[in-house]
């Protein structure tokens, strides 16, 4: 006969180390040769596929070209040579990926890539060094800012911003903006298009302007404040916007800083030390952390600006809800300018300018919160002492499985639990009641990221 009885759950344990390769979150898993100097990374939206953006600064003939990357393989699938490309920069890919834009920064125009051919099918004329380019969210229209080229003003002499039909790959309308605008970025519900502007690089001199995409006029406030603008990304949310102070692009000064942006109120709400050169970022896709590249190359000769020296490329993160710099800093190739991440948050790709390279970067896309108590089994005259803990999730890659581990040093391995339910629950019989045990539980996703481990120790009866 039962005498008494607590709790009684039967749990189907696997391994499923064979299957799944575990990589712990924040590091590099792979780096990919590309083009040369590449500038900028975009993501198919079923990111399948990395487009690259090889922008050949040294002018050498018949290396202006786009990589496009396998992500399920990290190779290169093939690279686009096209005579329109002069220093292509930057990539916007639209929702249906179905066709990248690519920015030919030294020339007027923009070309227009066929995904499904990963061929040039034309190319868009009217423009002055562009650089940044958005689409809206509904596919119809670019904003494409101009920094300014040969075939114009002149490099960093343009104040103008290009509004595209994409239904008619014809220039609509220009917009002038601040001097030298170098980025810009939408708001999630297309409403508003942010363009900052590099100014002189000095510090406190960029500043941002406000389009109101309604009717494409510039509206208040310009926001001030920032030391050479380099790159924007608005949160997923729309509250907020980050943006890489660069500094000057003659290297001295440079930045260190990111700066928070307020969109409700228009203005620079917190500023975080970083390395030198911030310069991409991207916000992951729950809006939990910020990811910046800083690009530190200087020159060894100055003030004569000779021996360009790269530095350590570095990764950092943000948390967003703090305004702080989490460890760890994330070691890449020389000159990172740009990152891009998965709409899962499972990997960003940041491009080495360099280097010519692009570094994968496994990331932790999910959150865990472990609780635990004490309980027993009794059947006739035995007893058994069980540790009952729970994990639930939270993120946008949930993990499969969870380890569930002894010591801090992950060597000894009670057992690894599929994680079939949210939150799973996962029972450890035979302890002994008067000894508090302390576990630490490691979460691994379906691509084989795993979390920093999340410590308990089990001290209340259930």
């Amino acid at each position: 006969m039962i005498q008494s009885y607590r709790y009684v759950c039967a749990l189907l344990l696997i391994s499923i180390s064979s299957i799944i390769q575990a990589v712990p979150a924040n590091t590099v898993v792979a780096t990919i040769p590309v083009g040369v100097t590449p500038d900028q990374v975009a993501l198919t939206p079923d990111n399948r596929f990395l487009y690259v953006a090889n922008s050949n600064d040294y002018g050498i003939t018949g290396r202006h070209s786009v990589t496009v990357i396998n992500t399920a393989t990290n190779l290169v699938e093939t690279t686009i040579n096209d005579p329109s490309f002069d220093e292509p920069y930057r990539i916007a890919i639209n929702a249906a990926g179905t066709i990248a834009y690519v920015t030919n920064s030294n020339a007027c125009t923009v070309s227009i890539i066929d995904i499904a051919t990963n061929t040039v099918t034309g190319t868009i004329a009217g423009f002055d060094g562009p650089s940044g380019i958005v689409i809206t969210p509904d596919g119809n229209f670019a904003y494409v800012n101009n920094y300014g080229a040969p075939c114009g003003v002149g490099s960093a002499n343009a104040t103008t911003v290009n509004v595209v039909n994409l239904n008619t790959n014809s220039i609509i309308d220009t917009i002038t903006v601040g001097l030298a605008p170098a980025g810009l970025d939408i708001t999630p519900d297309g409403a508003f298009v942010y363009v900052i502007n590099y100014e002189d690089g000095n510090p406190g001199t960029g500043t941002i302007s406000i389009i109101r995409t309604s009717d494409n006029t510039v509206i208040a406030p310009t926001i001030t404040g920032f030391s050479g603008p380099f790159a924007i990304a608005i949160a997923p949310d729309g509250n907020f916007a980050y943006v890489t102070n660069f500094g000057s692009n003659d290297f001295a000064p440079f930045g260190t800083t990111v700066s928070v942006v307020n969109l409700s109120t228009n203005t620079i709400t917190a500023t975080i030390d970083l390395s030198i050169q911030p310069a991409g970022v991207a916000v992951s896709p729950d809006g939990r952390f910020v990811y910046v590249t800083n690009f530190n190359n200087l020159y060894a000769g100055f003030p004569m600006f000779t021996d360009l020296t790269p530095g350590q490329g570095i990764v950092n993160i943000i948390d967003v809800a703090t305004n702080t710099v989490l460890p760890p800093n994330i070691a890449v190739d020389q000159g990172p300018s740009w990152v891009a991440i998965t709409t899962k948050g499972e990997f960003a790709y940041v491009n080495n300018f360099t280097s010519n390279t692009v570094s994968v970067i496994a990331l932790q896309s999910f959150q865990l919160e472990v609780e635990g108590c004490k309980t027993c089994n009794i059947f006739l005259t035995q007893q058994d002492a069980v540790n009952k803990l729970t994990v639930s999730a939270t993120g946008t890659s949930l993990p499969v499985t969870y380890s569930f581990y002894r010591d801090a040093g992950l060597t000894d391995l009670i057992s690894i639990v599929p994680a079939t339910t949210n939150p799973t629950i996962f029972l450890d019989h035979n302890r002994d009641p008067n000894v508090n045990d302390t576990y630490y539980i490691v979460g691994t996703n379906a691509v084989g990221t795993t979390s920093v481990p999340v410590s308990l120790t089990v001290t209340q009866n259930c």
